[in-house]
């Protein structure tokens, strides 16, 4: 099947090109910790861009938090159905905070699963976790976490780099 996305505008198709250049990797990862395999994975994030394409309109501010948690949650019912067709049941909720940055599929291809990457991230405590979900799921710059967080950006830099320590120190321990 060949699909041929038309644009109206200049604009909307420098803005779509945007959002998949920016967004493929933390879409995928997110598609991935779902599905657990490459192609499927692969197809859910077609999908969901032409449901993205779709519902361009939607999206003003391509970098806003608001729009990368609707992209997101695009993915993840792409992913859902594709997971549904193949006769897979649903035991739990898929957390939202899939890292873009953090290197996931380095870690899984390492021999670790997704699921003891997610556990590493829980036992930190909220504000570390809060803090990690926003740099590397939400892609926010220091400024704009120190703002929502209360504090300043040189503490979000200790903390993240703190942070970024004691989960590989995790992740190294159950190796």
């Amino acid at each position: 099947m060949i699909l041929v996305l038309t644009f109206d505008t200049k604009e909307e198709l420098s803005k779509f090109e945007y959002l998949y250049s920016r967004y493929k990797n933390l879409m995928f990862s997110k598609a991935w910790a779902i599905l657990h395999d490459h192609m499927l994975a692969e197809d859910a994030v077609s999908e969901a861009y032409i449901r993205i394409y779709r519902n361009l309109r939607k999206i003003e501010a391509v970098d806003s938090p608001r729009s990368i948690a609707f992209m997101a949650t695009i993915t993840k019912n792409c992913a859902l159905t594709i997971l549904r067709r193949n006769g897979a049941s649903i035991m739990e909720e898929v957390p939202e905070d899939v890292a873009d940055t953090y290197d996931l599929e380095a870690e899984v291809l390492a021999g670790i699963s997704a699921e003891e990457v997610y556990a590493a991230i829980n036992t930190l405590d909220e504000e570390l976790k809060n803090i990690f979900l926003l740099k590397y799921a939400y892609d926010l710059p220091h400024s704009e976490i120190a703002a929502q967080m209360g504090l300043t950006e040189n503490n979000v830099t200790v903390k993240l780099h703190r942070t970024k320590r004691k989960l590989k120190q995790l992740i190294s321990g159950r190796v």
